[in-house]
């Protein structure tokens, strides 16, 4: 959890619990409900870990023309293909991408 500014401990119970020094606590799961709905401690995101890749695929669009797709950029070869993960092509392909042929 993330503790309110200024905190340096939380109390649960006759439990104490110290604030790291980054401003998070580590407390039991029943804790949570009590700490967040009147003491201001909020939950810490968990970031999800990307689903794995289903392959790439060859798309050409513009000679030279690169894109980008979720933050990751894909330059062009000199005949203009790209190589892309497979699950960007519906969103590619509304900006003028079609499969390459291969070779």
């Amino acid at each position: 959890m993330i503790a309110p500014p200024g905190c340096d401990e939380c109390n649960y119970g006759t439990e104490r619990y110290r604030v790291h020094d980054d401003g998070t606590v580590s407390v039991p799961e029943q804790a949570v409900a009590s700490l967040t709905a009147g003491a201001g401690f909020t939950l810490i995101e968990e970031e999800v870990a990307p689903a794995p890749s289903l392959g790439s695929i060859r798309l050409m669009g513009s000679p030279r023309a690169g894109c980008s797709w979720r933050g990751q950029a894909f330059a062009a070869d000199d005949d203009g293909v790209i190589v892309a993960p497979i699950e960007a092509v519906a969103d590619l392909i509304i900006h003028g991408f079609r499969v390459a042929e291969e070779g």
